[in-house]
């Protein structure tokens, strides 16, 4: 008996160790070493397919930029032209001779209002002026004359068309014992006259008559015994500037 007890001592120690196995494996059911982690896990698991990137629509083709408008060109003014017509309200006439860089005017109402005006001509642009600080400006092109005249302290608005013989301006002087008088008309396009006799400097006469009828087809008009001979103010011709 005592010879074997070597052998049951080794026997029972493998027995004890079988049993400590079967308990290990028991509290963990995976199966997997203590030493196993999440980590290792990963490290071991196959890489992720990389993401296909991301596609662009195409960019659309920039439009050009517009193409900047051209000038538009300058009317060019008329260099001779005469015009004539009614002013604003109907109260009176007006007529503006153009000839190069010169101009004449002249507006009349019959009686109280007449005044006479000289100036510059330039780039559509109408200045001038007359006496007892009477004054004309406007603006001119092919059709028309518009603007705005002050006489005898009566303001007036205008825009008056482009007019041909027999229409237009007409003045005439004369000198009457020593003493000059004038007399201007403004011919409208329906044939329409509308002037004024205008006394000289030194007469008691408080303000112009109303001219006598101007006959256009021989340029002269008589005021009593007395023959006005009337010339034409033309912008196309000169005469009369």
């Amino acid at each position: 008996m005592r010879r074997n007890t070597p052998l049951i001592t080794l026997l029972t120690g493998a027995a004890l160790g079988v049993v400590l196995l079967v308990a290990s494996m028991l509290a963990d059911p995976s199966g997997k070493p203590a030493s196993y982690s999440a980590a290792a896990a990963a490290s071991t698991s196959p890489p992720a397919t990389p993401a296909a990137p991301a596609t662009s629509a195409p960019a659309a083709p920039s439009s050009p930029a517009p193409a900047a408008p051209s000038p538009t060109a300058v009317t060019t003014a008329p260099v001779k032209a005469t015009y004539a017509g009614r002013v604003g309200g109907g109260g009176g006439s007006v007529a503006v001779s153009i000839h190069g860089s010169q101009a004449i005017a002249y507006v009349c109402n019959g009686s109280t209002v007449e005044a006479w005006f000289k100036g510059t001509a330039v780039n559509g642009v109408l200045i001038m002026t007359g006496k007892n600080h009477s004054h004309f400006s406007a603006i001119y092109d092919f059709g028309k004359v518009t603007g705005d005249v002050l006489a005898h302290g009566t303001d007036y608005s205008f825009s008056v068309p482009v007019v041909t013989k027999p229409s237009g301006l007409y003045r005439a002087t004369a000198v009457v014992r020593g003493a000059t008088i004038k007399a201007g008309w403004i011919v409208l396009p329906d044939g329409t006259q509308v002037g004024s006799l205008e006394p000289a400097s030194d007469s008691s006469a408080p303000s112009a008559n109303e001219a006598p009828v101007l006959d256009v087809t021989t340029g002269t008009a008589q005021a009593g015994h007395l023959v006005l001979r009337a010339v034409p103010v033309d912008g196309v011709t000169g005469s009369g500037f």
